[in-house]
């Protein structure tokens, strides 16, 4: 029962979070050879369960999940670690802020990445002292199992890492055993399902959404490396990644010759060898209507759709009047679809971007390829995204740990990887004592009130919010003596 997988995490949590940082990455940091002694199984797995190419099961998983681990138990101790804050009009206090974590986190992970993403969530979560129940997608259980199984080679107390395989009302039973903090990865529609259960205790959760996103190609930009970059980009692990190029914004005076580039490079796309199939039919039916309506509307697709079996997704290309308006443009496909529209400044192509359509006004991530870099760089600066890559895909800065990595708005909120990823599964305590005297003396603004000392805390206001030095110096020469004077006089009630 879910009931019973918290009550045993918050068993095993009590003895783990009683380790400081350095010993919690002490205990993790040996994941790393782990995964890598079992590159090919892992591999294999996915390939088979999931339908990737070996590749990138190795690329985009494996590796950077190696590359995780090193980052986060190396950040951990010094991000996690108890930090002072000064205080200048109250010299003789000490404030210092701390990490505390949840408790018990809930990590609930998608199909189309189900090791690298579940890694990002469960990984930061024991370093800030969590015990974590990861719930897979129910189309890749097996990968779930095989990531327990991995971190079960190390020191852990039992319960603290629990995996729950099931369809959706798996996670929803847990949530309603009231974890501590919930990360879900996933869809819009089911984040709002997330969202309410959560409300009723509630409790805080963190979401990595979808993603219809975009890449800018300005008029001076190389078209042999845009093209190359937009046949990968939005076809890569067969389209079915939040952060694939689905939308590309191309300026007028080079759309005809990049359009022509980049037709040719997905006609050299093997679907059978180069992309992971459509992971269930009903993935395979929502490109597939999105396809249909592209041809409905008379826009120009290329290469020329073809059937395939086994759900097998082709690379395409759209493009055509009002191609803005297409399901494509205004939704997430997940499949190896990009949508094409021309622009005749940044202006525009900021306007086109970051228009918000039906209700779901995404934000993960961008791309811009240009010859100056300067100019990219502003571009950048105005786009509504959470990651923004200039020549290059800006999916690929997910397999960098060190970058934080979420979106805005429909997109989600909170951030994995980097520093951010670890403050994530943990909350902020401040604890403030004395820094010299035991008790020091009582507050000039305590009890009783009366006309001196408004007067003098008045004075003193006016004086702090000068600009210049001087004017303070004088405001506070003049308004100090007037505070102290009660405390003189009379004790403090």
């Amino acid at each position: 029962a879910a009931a019973d997988v918290i009550a045993a995490a918050r068993q095993a949590q009590e003895l783990w979070s009683v380790l400081t940082p350095t010993q919690r990455a002490n205990r993790l940091a040996p994941l790393a050879s782990l995964i890598a002694d079992r590159t090919d199984e892992i591999a294999e797995l996915l390939h088979d369960e999931n339908g990737k190419p070996l590749t990138e099961a190795i690329v985009h998983e494996v590796f950077t999940s190696i590359q995780l681990v090193k980052h986060d138990c190396a950040m951990a101790p010094k991000v996690l670690r108890p930090s002072p804050i000064r205080l200048p009009l109250l010299p003789h206090r000490k404030p210092v802020l701390s990490r505390k974590p949840y408790g018990v986190i809930l990590a609930i992970s998608p199909w189309n990445l189900p090791w690298i993403i579940p890694m990002s969530q469960v990984l930061p979560g024991l370093l800030a002292g969590n015990a974590v129940i990861f719930k897979p997608s129910e189309l890749t259980p097996r990968t779930a199992l095989l990531l327990a199984d991995v971190f079960m080679q190390l020191d852990l107390p039992d319960g603290l890492l629990q995996v729950v395989t099931g369809d959706g009302s798996v996670g929803a039973d847990l949530i309603q055993a009231r974890p501590d903090k919930v990360l879900f990865t996933g869809s819009v529609a089911t984040s709002r399902a997330v969202m309410r259960s959560c409300a009723q205790f509630p409790i805080p959760v963190g979401l990595e959404l979808a993603g219809v996103d975009a890449m800018i190609v300005r008029g001076d930009a190389d078209l042999e490396f845009a093209a190359s970059a937009v046949a990968w980009g939005g076809t890569f692990n067969g389209g079915q990644a939040c952060c694939s190029v689905e939308r590309l914004l191309v300026h007028e005076s080079i759309a005809d010759a990049l359009r022509a580039r980049i037709v040719d490079k997905l006609s050299q796309i093997d679907p059978h060898t180069d992309l992971a199939p459509a992971i269930s039919d009903r993935q395979f039916s929502t490109w597939q209507r999105h396809l249909d309506d592209a041809l409905s509307r008379g826009l120009l697709v290329e290469p020329a759709p073809e059937k395939l079996p086994q759900r097998l997704m082709t690379p395409r290309l759209i493009s055509g009047t009002d191609v803005t308006a297409s399901e494509i443009w205004r939704h997430e496909t997940f499949g190896p679809l990009v949508a094409m529209e021309e622009f005749s400044d940044d202006d525009e192509a900021v306007a086109i971007n970051n228009a918000i359509h039906d209700n779901n006004p995404y934000g993960l991530t961008a791309s811009i390829i240009t010859s100056d870099p300067s100019a990219g760089k502003l571009l950048a600066e105005r786009l509504r995204a959470g990651a923004i890559a200039i020549n290059d895909v800006a999916a690929t800065l997910y397999g960098s740990p060190e970058v934080p990595w979420g979106g805005v708005g429909g997109s989600g909120f909170g951030r994995s990887h980097g520093k951010e990823g670890l403050l994530e599964s943990s909350w902020v305590q401040v604890i403030e004592e004395p820094q010299l005297l035991k008790y020091g003396p009582k507050r000039p603004w305590w009890y009783p009130y009366d006309a001196e000392l408004a007067t003098g805390l008045a004075g003193l206001t006016r004086a702090l919010g000068q600009r210049e030095i001087k004017g303070r110096l004088v405001g506070l020469a003049k308004s100090v003596p007037t505070i102290m004077a009660p405390l003189s006089r009379r004790p403090r009630l």
